[in-house]
């Protein structure tokens, strides 16, 4: 049985370490054809304006006397380039890279809209083992860093991305969850017409 359980775990690494590997060479094809300019400081205006919305501007509700998730921002360190993954409740999706490249408007997408919501509901399972936060740094080098949104206040944790390729992280199943937003996206733009 734990063998049958690494392998689901190598077979669900390589598969995202595929995804990845795309998203990094799109990056880097688009950073090569754009003129050496404020890339780095575009990356970070977008970030941010995606871990400030609230929740009024997603249209939402939200009573005062609960804490509720309504939107995750998965940043992962990678090396050469940083992946910056935000996704809200009402399945708004969009993914930025350091180096240039975005994806926006993924929520208009059933299929990433779907896959977005699931994401923030195991935020919401997880929100207990984050702690709050009043800064929103990037992650350390070859980390994985997760910022909750919530109607209260923002709940950040960080992971070793080897924790989670040997199976030890107890951060596994949000990180896949937020790669299959991240692999819905890439389908969604292989798919519009070039």
């Amino acid at each position: 049985m734990a063998i049958d359980l690494n392998w689901k775990y190598i077979v669900a690494i390589v598969l995202q370490a595929g995804v990845i590997v795309y998203f990094v060479m799109q990056a880097k094809k688009n950073k090569a054809a754009k003129a050496k300019g404020p890339v780095a400081d575009k990356y970070m205006d977008l970030r941010n304006l995606a871990i400030s919305i609230t929740p009024q501007q997603l249209k939402l509700e939200i009573p005062s006397t609960h804490i509720l998730v309504y939107g995750i921002v998965m940043d992962w360190d990678m090396g050469e380039d940083i992946v910056t993954l935000c996704a809200y409740i009402n399945g708004a999706a969009n993914m930025y890279f350091r180096s240039g490249d975005a994806i926006i408007g993924g929520g208009k997408n059933k299929v990433v809209g779907e896959a977005a919501v699931d994401f923030v509901i195991m935020a919401r399972d997880l929100l207990d083992r984050a702690i709050p936060t009043t800064t929103t740094d990037l992650p350390s080098p070859g980390c994985v860093r997760f910022h909750f949104l919530t109607n209260q206040k923002i709940y950040a944790a960080q992971e070793n991305i080897n924790f989670i390729t040997n199976g030890t992280s107890p951060w596994i199943k949000l990180f896949e969850s937020g790669n299959l937003v991240m692999t819905a996206m890439r389908d969604m733009r292989n798919s519009e017409p070039k």
